[in-house]
Parts: structure tokens; sequence; C-alpha cells
């Protein structure tokens, strides 16, 4: 049987009106076309949420009002208010000279400006450029203190009628509308996470499909069962192995341990065992018609990944996949828009489900679970040195990288062709 996964993300461009208050509805439909029940929707940068009924429609009202630059924020943490944002203009409060940069992002994750000035010791003013009507990311960075909040900013640069929302063209509309710019984010367990752009506060009528993961399984020589899903022509396991075995039955040894020398199943299960590198490339640890991943099967299911559109902003040219093969639970917190540890509901649109399993050294030190996942391939680099590929909670992309054989690291399987 061939598996074959998708990923959509459509865009809707539609008019924006002067109203802030968001009123969403539809329904979520499987590829049958029967509603589903308790699927999450939720307005990403908004934060607004609710659950799918029994016949698959949902209805999200909220206010975006609310979404504003947090005064109390900024005064709880100074005596005096350090920067104000006005007018598309951020006005520094400084007493002494002082380094200044200013980053805006859209609600996509996608950097629209990058500026820095040095300050005299006097009020400064830093112009921004002008943003379409949205909820926007802000991130200002003092010295060695960085703020980070949303705000509802912008004005329209030109106006189109209601009348005109449904029937005006895409390309006629890519040049004149303003957009609310949130991404509204469908989630379900066993199925593709679904994203979809809203640009504007009132959209009725919503159709959302939602694509099962397709998957199968393996069994190693112990009799556990590894889920796998297929992108393109590989077929991945997406669940750290965890036999203590060869696939010939003899006792892996002190090559295998269990973070922190845990026994609990549960935790075997959920995080899989560390391996040396010198088990990874034995060639005697995948079952029947499985292998340990070279070097080449990691660098094809990032080339693949990358080309369909899995980069956390939705670009083809560049590595910025780890947040779409990152598990939706565990990796620690970090601020930084498309990292894996920044809003991790918005996690694993891939389906690969990585977990941040830590490291066993070759001193037997266990560390830098939640924080820090590699995971080994079969190919040697020299005598003491394996390939390997990392990811941390900070991550934008896969991180290639050699290190020593002796090291603890997780492994994956992926089907012989």
């Amino acid at each position: 049987m061939t598996l074959r996964i998708t990923t959509f993300i459509f865009l809707v461009s539609v008019a924006v009106s002067n109203a802030q208050v968001i009123n969403i509805s539809g329904v979520v439909k499987n590829t049958s076309g029967s509603g589903i029940e308790g699927v999450t929707v939720r307005l990403g940068k908004a934060n607004l949420s609710t659950t799918t009924g029994s016949n698959g429609s949902f209805n999200l009202t909220g206010n975006l009002t609310g979404i504003q630059q947090p005064a109390g924020f900024l005064s709880a943490q100074k005596n005096f208010m350090p920067f104000e944002l006005a007018n598309n203009t951020l006005i520094i409060h400084s007493r002494e000279p002082i380094t200044v940069a200013a980053m805006v992002y859209d609600c996509t994750g996608r950097l629209l400006v990058s500026l820095g000035k040095t300050t005299a010791a006097k009020d400064q003013a830093l112009a921004l450029p002008s943003f379409a009507r949205g909820i926007h990311i802000f991130r200002i960075s003092l010295h060695d203190e960085t703020y980070t909040f949303k705000a509802v900013v912008g004005s329209m640069a030109r106006s189109i009628p209601e009348s005109s929302w449904e029937t005006a063209s895409t390309a006629r509309l890519s040049k004149t509308t303003a957009a609310v710019d949130d991404a509204l984010l469908f989630t379900k367990t066993g199925y593709q996470l679904y994203r979809l752009r809203i640009t504007k506060p009132d959209t009725s009528g919503i159709q959302a499909t939602l694509n099962a993961w397709v998957t199968g399984t393996v069994s190693d020589v112990e009799g556990n069962s590894y889920q796998t899903i297929q992108y393109g022509n590989q077929v991945w396991t997406v669940e750290n192995l965890r036999t203590t075995k060869y696939n010939d039955g003899s006792n892996i040894g002190s090559g295998c341990a269990f973070y922190s020398n845990k026994t609990d199943a549960a935790l075997k299960k959920k995080w899989g065992a560390l391996y040396t590198g010198s088990v990874a490339i034995s060639g005697k640890l995948a079952p029947t018609g499985w292998r340990v991943p070279t070097d080449k099967d990691w660098d094809d299911l990032q080339t693949y990944l990358i080309a369909n559109g899995y980069n956390y902003d939705g670009t083809t040219d560049s590595n910025k996949i780890a947040k779409a093969m990152c598990a939706t639970t565990d990796w620690e917190s970090f601020e930084d828009w498309g990292a894996p540890g920044n809003d991790l509901n918005s996690n694993n649109i891939s389906g690969f489900s990585a977990l941040p399993g830590g490291v066993h050294d070759y001193s037997g030190s266990f560390f830098d679970q939640t924080v820090l996942g590699w995971w080994w391939t079969s190919t040697k680099m020299d005598g003491t040195m394996t390939y390997a590929r990392a990811i941390m909670y900070t991550s934008f992309d896969l991180y290639k990288g050699d290190r020593v054989s002796m090291n603890g690291f997780s492994i994956r399987l992926v089907k012989s062709n």
C-alpha cells in the first residue's frame, strides 16, 4: 500500500473592514465529506479557540481590540516607560545613550522589517514602515533586554466596498487589500494540522478538510510496534526506536540506554532509547526490510519537506523545517516565532513528531531532554565520528553534524527500497 501525506495551506484573500470583531464560522470535514467532531479551531495570534460540534460545525467569536501593546507589562518592569509605539513610530525614552533594535513580524512569522539605531541621551524616534492593518508581532531590544508583544496596527491604503468582497479577483485584491492576517489552525489527534490564513475580521461559511495521517506500522525483534508515515518515496518511523536487542536477538548492552535509566514502560515508549553511534552503524539494529537512515536518507527527507512547503514561513528555498518536524509537546518554551519552542500547538504539520530526547554522553551523563534531540545516521565519517541530525527548541532548521560515536542519541528507521 502506498502512503501519501499532503499538507494544504489555503490563502483567503478578501477585503477588510475597520471593525476588529472576529466572527468566523464554518464546518470541518474529512476527505469523505463527513463532519469531524472535536477539532480544535484556534485563531493563532489572537488566541481565540473553540471546538467543532458533532456535525463538524464551529463558530469562533472574539474582539481583537484587546490585542494591544500592554502598557502595564512594560511599566511593571521599569520605573519609566522605555518606549512607546504610535503611528508606526517607535519613540524611545532614554536617560543615556542606548542601542535599540526593532524587528516586526506578521502573523505567519515572516520578518517584515529589522531596524537598529544608537540614540543620544534623550527621546528619539525610530520610524517604521507603514504596515497593512492586522496583528503584528514586535520584538524590541534595548541593550540586554528584549520586549515582545502583539499589536493591531496599520492603516488601509485603499478601501474596497463590502459589496466587492466576493466578486473581486485575487489579483486585484492582492494590490488593494489590508489584512487582518492571522492563521486559523485546525488540530485533532490523528489528523494533519490544517492552516488557513484569515484576512478579514468577519468570515462565515469556511469549509476545511482534514486529512488523516495515513500510517502503517513496523515491529522490532522484541515486538515493539512503531507507526510509520510516507514522505515522497520514503517511509519513516515516527517514533524513536526502543529495542534493547539486535535483530538477531542478542543484547545490545551498554550501547543502549533510557534517559536517566528510567524503567517506566510508558516513558520508554514515549522517548525511545539512546544508542551509541557504533550501534547505529552496526547494520544489525533494524528489522528486515528497514534500516537506520543514511546521511543521504536524511538529506532526501529534508529536501522533500522544504520543497513541499513545510518551512514554518511557507518558503521553499531554505531549511526552516524544524517546527514542522517537532512534536506538539515537551519542547522547552522559546519566544521566537518559527522555533519549535514557540506556540507548540502549531508544531508537527509534517507528522514526524520529533521529541527532544536529550543525550547520553560517553561519560555516562544524561542531559538536555526537553531542549535538544539528536538522531543518528548509519553513515560513518571516520574512525570515531558518525553523522547525525539535531533540532533544538530554538531551531529553525534541521541541523546536520558529526558527533563522537560513543555518544547516545535517538534513532529513527527508514524502509529499504
